[in-house]
């Protein structure tokens, strides 16, 4: 993601899709998220998720310069929108974002019967949980008494060591 200044009134910023192709977009020009569940069409989210998945139909609810904006990208397009624009769909991209692994329905069916959407968020989120633990336990037995400088962050001015896994992982 590159950005630009036009004529110092608004920043361009530039966003590679999977295909090569770049898309040029200000601030005034990302509409807001659109309310969007697929709880009932699980296979449309994984349709519309990333341009360089095989179940990728061409298709998404945001399009920026006429071209369909996959939701991987939302997160670097919404980064650079409008004052809280991006959250309210955070939490549900966030859901989104750990079910579109192309095995989704062999690992989320229970005697061939498929999961619900809350179910397979779920469990998707405890198997999270779980990975994001052990990382933290490798890198704190990697980085040994290094850990706390490694991974630190400002506050002001304060520096803090990083305790929440999802940040440390």
């Amino acid at each position: 993601m590159d950005t630009t200044t036009k004529d110092n009134l608004e920043t361009v910023h530039y966003l590679r899709l999977g295909d090569g192709t770049t898309v040029s977009f200000t601030v005034s020009s990302i509409p807001d998220p659109v309310a969007v569940t697929f709880i009932q069409n699980i296979p449309r989210l994984n349709a519309m998720w990333d341009d360089v998945s095989l179940h990728w139909e061409g298709k998404s609810i945001l399009c920026i310069e006429g071209r369909p904006i996959p939701l991987v990208y939302w997160p670097k397009i919404y980064h650079y929108g409008k004052e809280h624009q991006w959250q309210g769909t955070k939490a549900r991209w966030t859901d989104w974002r750990v079910i579109s692994p192309e095995t989704f329905w062999e690992e989320f069916s229970v005697n061939g019967k498929q999961m619900c959407y809350t179910a397979v968020v779920a469990k998707l989120r405890d198997q999270r949980r779980i990975s994001n633990q052990a990382t933290v336990a490798r890198a704190r037995e990697e980085y040994g008494h290094r850990f706390p400088a490694c991974f630190a962050y400002r506050k002001g001015n304060e520096v803090h060591v990083m305790s929440n896994p999802i940040a440390i992982a």
